[in-house]
């Protein structure tokens, strides 16, 4: 008889560890990532801009943003654009152009030529760094990844963001907006 509790108290600690185990994997545990601020996109660090200033052939191009948050133009040397619109650059530059006396009324076009990829990591398909398009969600991001595995936790993926200059673990669904830069891991299942 002792012995048949002693299998049976093994049994359930087994069982016990084995669901504390699985409480402790996925995303399911974490608070939802917080929603990307509103309004418009804002350049960071490894974002490639095209820029176009008229009447200065010179100056157009690619500008891929660097670690300390600045470009370097033609004449007028390094700007810092980090945090910035696409619009608040143009202006930036335009004055940087109109102060310096290059120009005297300048007209800038800033586009977005490439935006920090987003990774995609774990149970899907295809894993590692994905070009970045507008608008995307995370079903969008786990698609170009080759969609899920058969192991895959289909239910909630871990995302990790760069919000303010500190990093935010959360949850995401499939409906989740994707942000450059950010990592989306899909975990395995338990049964």
């Amino acid at each position: 008889m002792s012995q048949m509790l002693r299998k049976t108290g093994l049994l359930i600690l087994a069982l016990l560890g084995s669901l504390s185990l699985a409480s402790c994997g996925g995303a399911g545990s974490l608070a939802s990532i917080p929603a990307p601020p509103g309004g418009e996109y804002r350049v960071n660090t490894g974002d490639s801009l095209q820029i176009a200033v008229q009447d200065l052939d010179a100056a157009d191009g690619e500008y891929t943003v660097d670690d300390s948050g600045t470009i370097s133009l033609p004449m007028i040397k390094e700007i810092e654009v980090r945090g910035l619109t696409f619009r608040e650059i143009g202006t930036k530059i335009e004055d940087q152009y109109r102060s310096s006396g290059i120009l005297n009324a300048p007209v800038v076009n800033v586009q977005p030529a490439a935006l920090r990829p987003y990774y995609v990591l774990g149970e899907v398909n295809r894993p590692g760094e994905f070009e970045y398009r507008q608008g995307m969600t995370v079903l969008a991001a786990i698609s170009a990844a080759g969609g899920y595995t058969y192991r895959a936790d289909t239910k909630a993926v871990e995302v990790t963001r760069t919000i303010e200059g500190r990093e935010v673990v959360g949850r995401a669904d499939e409906t989740t907006v994707v942000q450059p830069g950010d990592r989306i891991r899909v975990f395995e299942r338990w049964f």
